[in-house]
């Protein structure tokens, strides 16, 4: 039974919300003091707790910044109930570590709604931290433009999709001129656009779900602005924000990032659990590749983190690979082969090619997918194994047999 604890000093708000709640199958506690609320959480830890603002002894500020500072009511899912409803209220609720501001007088239908929100969004991180399964991140990028960032970005989040069947998020942070959405075959009904106009802290799951854009793939996609001048409005804190939002929702989040330093960039970078750092065989790529190394390095990135990637977008010659080891001291992870035509028709038709399954190269971008995804997925099959998946183990197979005999 799911535990929620309102506190408030009018009785008749607590009978009004305790019997909305109830309705909905929730089990309801009550505290009409700062004092009796906390004596309740730490012996019953609720699953939600809803927090007036003005109480006798000590407002829902205090209460707020107090669950928050004790490690085993952190999580707790906190939302401020109050008739303030101007700016300086609702951000000195999020700063004391709300996750959402009804202001009075509410429906009771927003209130359930939101609160369900919250219990889901909580039960599903609860579900990871049981098992060690955390969302893994992966941000693709490359000081230099050109060299494929968008086509591996929408194929790896596409591939993971494909591979584990869970949710997997795909965030174009490219705001001047993200194109993962085209390449998805995505109508622009939404962008980062109607985030950016937003107060970053105003945010919340639900907002965030009118947004997204959805692919059959499975893919999940946060689109870029549709127009350029757009991007201004968009700042560090609301890429914060979000892909704070995501954490508990998915279990894959692959972020297309622009070709710069900006703070929005680097809060994208900073949060990533690998980079993938795109280089071209030619030396301007790899003079950049070593800049952003440079860079990473300054940042404390550890070596893990950055792995590097070398698109062969060339033809025919091209810098040899050990020759671009060497100028960057780091071995390269990956080598994607020329594939010009197949990559320009899926450009077209906005189809990845790793949904192909046909085409040869899709089966590349499938074990890429694979190789990239996080160790502890792959040591434990999906419950029901994917036609992808099952092509996966097919091909290792085949090159574990290869090697034996070689």
């Amino acid at each position: 039974m799911t535990n929620i604890l309102i506190v408030d000093d009018s009785e008749i708000m607590i009978k009004f919300v305790n019997k909305a709640m109830r309705a909905e199958g929730y089990e309801m506690l009550a505290a009409q003091n700062g004092k009796e609320a906390l004596e309740i959480i730490n012996r019953v830890h609720p699953d939600l707790a809803l927090l007036d603002v003005v109480l006798p002894d000590m407002d829902g500020y205090e209460i707020c910044r107090a669950l928050r500072a004790n490690p085993f009511t952190a999580q707790i899912p906190i939302i401020m109930l109050t008739g303030f409803s101007d700016i300086d209220s609702r951000l000195m609720a999020f700063e004391s570590g709300a996750d959402d501001f009804v202001a009075k007088p509410f429906q009771l239908e927003e209130l359930q709604a939101r609160v369900k929100a919250h219990i889901r969004r909580a039960s599903s991180y609860a579900a990871r931290v049981e098992t060690g399964i955390r969302i893994h991140r992966i941000a693709v990028f490359s000081l230099r433009g050109g060299v494929g960032i968008s086509t591996l970005a929408v194929n790896l989040a596409a591939g993971l999709a494909q591979l584990w069947g869970e949710a997997t998020l795909l965030v174009d942070l490219a705001f001047v001129n993200g194109q993962d959405a085209l390449m998805f075959d995505l109508t622009l009904r939404n962008t980062w656009a109607d985030l950016g106009c937003l107060v970053p802290e105003e945010i919340d799951a639900d907002i965030l779900e009118k947004v997204i854009l959805r692919h059959p793939s499975g893919v999940d996609v946060l689109a870029a602005p549709r127009r350029a001048e757009e991007a201004e409005i968009i700042q560090e804190k609301h890429v914060q924000r979000i892909l704070e939002l995501v954490q508990a929702r998915y279990k894959y989040l692959v972020m297309d990032l622009p070709h710069d330093f900006s703070p929005t960039t680097l809060a994208g970078l900073d949060l990533a659990d690998n980079i993938l750092l795109l280089v071209a065989p030619d030396l301007a790529s790899v003079r950049c590749a070593s800049n952003a190394l440079s860079v990473f390095k300054g940042l404390g990135y550890s070596d893990e983190k950055v792995q590097i990637v070398l698109n062969w977008n060339f033809g025919t010659s091209g810098l040899a690979r050990k020759e671009i080891e060497k100028v960057l001291q780091k071995p390269v992870s990956v080598v994607i082969p020329n594939m010009p035509d197949t990559l320009v028709t899926a450009l077209t038709m906005g189809k990845p090619v790793v949904l192909e399954s046909e085409r040869a190269e899709a089966a590349l971008f499938e074990d890429l997918a694979y190789f990239w995804s996080k160790e502890d997925y792959k040591k434990i099959p999906p419950a029901v194994t994917s036609a992808a998946w099952q092509r996966v183990m097919e091909r290792s197979k085949r090159r574990q047999s290869q090697q034996k005999k070689t």
